[in-house]
């Protein structure tokens, strides 16, 4: 339950930063245990004091609570009492084309404690269908579906969440110079972010691992920095050493009580182990553990960086220099203590008729989820059972984050039939973690996909936010082919894709990123073919990066109307 803040601290809403930290200080005197040995809930009202000025000392975080208070009517409270602040009721944004809300039932797999709440569900589950009727087919037909999964109410960040998180660094001889320099100055600046109940795991990687923090608080800088200084580079790349070590030392306090997250950064191409840092990425999201991973420089490897991401819900990331990953590493700090819900898996089990061909997660950021070759699409393949994504966790900002995969399925002939004027394509579910409701629970959100028959076969264009999905979804596989033909040596090919990219980025409408792409073509056809790389990289991961979709969606909804 929430609590008014403003109201455990004693003071206006209008108060300024020095007001609230001498009303904290007077409240934390005033509740000690020490001075009140005979209130039992003394500890408890220290709890709440520390809760309330970690968001209100926090001036980011105030600004979202603010936001929250503005538009509910928060109930009267007593200065320790804990006051429910009611939210607006809401569901996912009005441009949504089904608005039929999903089935909820509690997850018993992801909850280990007793659910004691009678709340509404933190997320509600969603989907929008390319077109709104589908034709009876005579051949093996191509259909899409968007789904999508968010707050089921306006949602603000109230609660910060405790981090419990592993950085895995590479020590390599390649990371000589700037590069180390510059990742000991990204981790002290973590340092000065880390609250009193977060805990931070160190572990640095070259052919072996060496762990340089366990599980340290804040209290353990000291001992954090001297080994920071201690860094020497030295020996290969071998990620999988390192993933090792860091989940053996988040397996073994594995709770539900923080948020705990695997931050991996390298500059160079792994030797081997490709398959096993797979292997691991799956176990790290079998744990509700994402690996968010950021590679430094050129000469790294994306397709395995990308696919780590993508197996444990994280998202991938690229640093041209030094000086880019204290930026990376302090937006990753800020989602993860922002959770609103972690290990979101998504679920699709397609009807008989129905087959998957292909799911990608568009938002939070672009990633491949599941795929059957085009050749064994021709010959009738496709997934029949229920394909599973993981989406990772979504953050409770002001403004509205969504999870959104696109799903494109092929219906069969003679097998996909309609009943009653209606055809069902599947079944939609989705299993999350959320942490902010009653000290955590897991829900289960399902939805029947169900479309009503269009005999006359004219089913009307393709839904706004489908083909803006499509339109960003295959400009990305275009850079990425871009840089793979770039590193064979084909870079007439790559050119070709990077334009055939910017074409598709002006028809999602971004200019800027369309740019982007132009500017990498461009220069892969100058004499530079190191900044030709450089430019195709920073247009793949603009085009891939958090937020891009529903920031487009936005501006597309405000143009139609």
């Amino acid at each position: 339950m929430r609590q008014d803040f403003y109201l455990v601290l004693g003071v206006p809403p209008n108060a300024s930063a020095d007001e609230i930290r001498q009303a904290f200080r007077q409240r934390v005197r005033q509740y000690h245990p020490d001075a009140s040995p005979d209130d039992p809930n003394a500890p408890e009202h220290i709890k709440v004091i520390n809760e309330a000025y970690k968001v209100l000392g926090t001036p980011q975080l105030r600004a979202a609570y603010d936001k929250a208070l503005r538009i509910v009517s928060p109930q009267a409270a007593g200065p320790l009492s804990q006051t429910h602040i009611p939210v607006a009721p809401g569901g996912l944004s009005a441009h949504q084309a089904t608005q039929n809300r999903a089935r909820v039932t509690l997850a018993p797999d992801l909850n280990p404690y007793p659910h004691t709440t009678h709340s509404p569900p933190m997320l509600a589950l969603s989907y929008i269908p390319a077109q709104p009727s589908v034709t009876p087919p005579h051949d093996m037909t191509r259909f899409y579906l968007l789904s999508e999964i968010g707050a089921s109410r306006e949602n603000a960040v109230i609660d910060p969440q405790p981090l419990d998180l592993a950085l895995v660094i590479d020590r390599s001889g390649t990371m000589r110079g700037e590069k180390i320099a510059g990742v000991k100055l990204a981790v002290r600046n973590i340092l000065d972010q880390l609250h009193l109940d977060d805990l931070l795991t160190i572990v640095l990687f070259d052919d072996f691992s060496e762990v340089v923090a366990d599980g340290e608080t804040v209290q353990g800088r000291p001992g954090i920095e001297a080994a920071l200084d201690n860094i020497h580079v030295k020996g290969s790349t071998s990620i999988s050493k390192g993933l090792e070590g860091a989940l053996e030392r988040l397996a073994a306090r594995q709770n539900r009580t923080k948020i705990a997250s695997v931050v991996l950064l390298t500059d160079g191409m792994t030797r081997g182990d490709d398959d096993r840092c797979k292997e691991l990425a799956a176990q790290a999201r079998d744990m509700g553990i994402s690996i968010t991973t950021l590679g430094l420089g050129l000469e790294w490897n994306r397709d395995l960086l990308d696919k780590l991401a993508a197996i444990s819900g994280g998202s991938s990331n690229f640093a041209e220099k030094p000086a880019d990953v204290q930026p990376i590493f302090e937006d990753v700090i800020a989602r993860l203590r922002a959770t609103l819900a972690a290990g979101i898996r998504m679920s699709f089990e397609p009807a008989p008729g129905v087959r998957i061909a292909r799911a990608t997660r568009v938002a939070p950021d672009i990633a491949e989820g599941f795929g059957v070759p085009t050749d064994a699409l021709a010959n009738g393949g496709g997934e029949t059972e229920q394909v599973t994504l993981d989406l990772g966790a979504l953050v409770g900002r002001p403004e509205v984050e969504t999870a959104v995969v696109v799903w494109e399925v092929m219906l069969t002939p003679g097998v996909f039939s309609s009943r009653n004027g209606a055809v069902e394509l599947g079944r939609l579910s989705a299993q999350y973690w959320a942490p902010q409701l009653g000290g955590g629970h897991g829900e289960h959100l399902e939805q029947l996909v169900q479309l009503p028959v269009n005999p006359q076969g004219d089913c009307g264009p393709i839904h706004q936010d489908v083909r803006l999905a499509l339109e960003l979804i295959t400009a990305y596989r275009l850079q990425a082919q871009a840089d793979t033909l770039t590193s064979a040596g084909k870079t007439a090919e790559a050119i070709k894709r990077m334009n055939t990219a910017a074409d598709r980025l002006g028809n999602a409408g971004s200019r800027e990123l369309a740019d982007d792409a132009r500017r990498a073509a461009r220069e892969l056809a100058g004499d530079n073919l190191t900044l030709g790389v450089t430019e195709t990289l920073r247009a793949k991961y603009g085009t891939k990066s958090i937020g891009v979709f529903h920031r487009l969606r936005r501006r597309l909804h405000a143009h139609a109307n």
